[in-house]
């Protein structure tokens, strides 16, 4: 006599997000089995039914949206860097967010720029979706945490001072900061801990899953400075001085006098002295619009000024002798003693900007 027996198996159906199902969610089942003998249909038999509890699984992702460090000058204030952030877990989560600069020699994610200074008043903020769905911004602050909801992305920034001149901000300065996402408990901050015993059915445990493949930000599954399945998430960024490095050199030469014309001149009254400024930028930074101001001696004739001119973007030094090739006589102005230059464009790279003008000695 032979038996035609089918299973078939019922289980209760879960609302799926695209990280998975949520954690808690019951998961329950049973079988049953439906058969004939000798051709004749049997009663079913029905299973037990099993269930368990979806474990809660953390994982996020958290990328710097720089594709390098941000250029500054001394003294700035509130200089932004850039990030992305999402919650890639199966469950609401609270994470904590921090940020400070990163020791000597570290590196941002993009490049081997490596840090070699620090920015003032680091704060960070957040805006996200909170657990009830509302859009939220967090911050500025150096430290919160907030609820983040599943499958939802985070924008946030960073900002910074950068140092003074006087406090030792220089230029090709880099300033590297790292920003985490440490996942906790609750709105205390607690940190998150995984659950390290062997499976339990009915128990929601902890699994962190940060850092492994798959997170969707990013070409990589970690920054710099990350360890996967640790509960955290860092990102880096940073900043870069970009500023001019100025010096200048004042010399004067004769270019004639009443007695030899242009023929050996010498510095006799009436004689015509050309005063030659040579500025030269050592800098990462460029100098537009640079003005000069030179008080002249009571002993030379401001209101008999002859001439200015300026020659920027010169590989050479200034040679005092020779004059510069375009006319700035429209940006000179004489104001008692002080003649004052305007308009004047400085390159770096170590270029000098040859300026000069020209009085007469009383």
């Amino acid at each position: 006599m032979k038996k035609a027996i089918f299973i078939s198996i019922l289980t209760a159906s879960v609302s799926l997000f695209a990280s998975g199902t949520q954690a808690g969610t019951d998961i329950t089942n049973s079988a049953t089995l439906s058969y004939s003998a000798g051709g004749v249909a049997q009663p079913d038999v029905t299973s037990n039914t099993d269930s368990f509890k979806v474990d809660k699984k953390i994982d996020m992702v958290l990328v710097t949206n720089d594709s390098n460090q941000v250029d500054v000058t001394p003294g700035q204030q509130d200089r932004i860097t850039n990030y992305e952030f999402k919650n890639e877990g199966n469950e609401n989560q609270y994470f904590k967010f921090t940020v400070d600069n990163l020791a000597n020699g570290k590196e941002a994610d993009y490049n081997s720029n490596k840090d070699n200074d620090d920015v003032k008043n680091l704060e960070i903020k957040c805006q996200y979706t909170d657990a009830d769905g509302n859009k939220k911004t967090a911050g500025w602050a150096n430290e919160f945490t907030i609820q983040v909801k599943q499958d939802t992305n985070a924008t946030c920034q960073v900002r910074a001072d950068i140092k003074t001149d006087a406090e030792g901000g220089k230029d090709t300065d880099v300033m590297n900061v790292e920003l985490t996402a440490t996942a906790v408990t609750d709105s205390s901050g607690n940190t998150a801990e995984k659950e390290s015993s062997s499976d339990t059915q009915d128990k929601v445990d902890v699994v962190l899953a940060d850092g492994v493949s798959g997170d969707t930000l990013g070409s990589s599954s970690s920054g710099k400075g990350d360890t996967p399945k640790d509960g955290k998430e860092v990102a880096r960024s940073g900043y870069k001085i970009v500023t001019p490095v100025l010096s200048v050199t004042k010399t004067s030469c004769v270019v004639s006098d009443p007695v030899n014309d242009t023929n050996n001149p010498k510095r006799i009254p009436g004689a015509i002295i050309r005063y030659m400024f040579d500025i030269k930028n050592t800098g990462t930074g460029n100098v537009s619009d640079l003005n000069i101001t030179d008080t002249i001696d009571s002993n030379l004739l401001t209101d008999n000024t002859k001439s200015s001119a300026k020659k920027e973007e010169n590989v050479d030094s200034c040679n005092c002798s020779a004059e510069p090739s375009s006319s700035i006589s429209d940006d000179t102005t004489v104001n008692g003693q002080d003649v004052t230059i305007e308009h004047i464009n400085v390159a770096n790279g170590g270029k000098h900007t040859c300026v000069s003008i020209e009085t007469e000695i009383k």
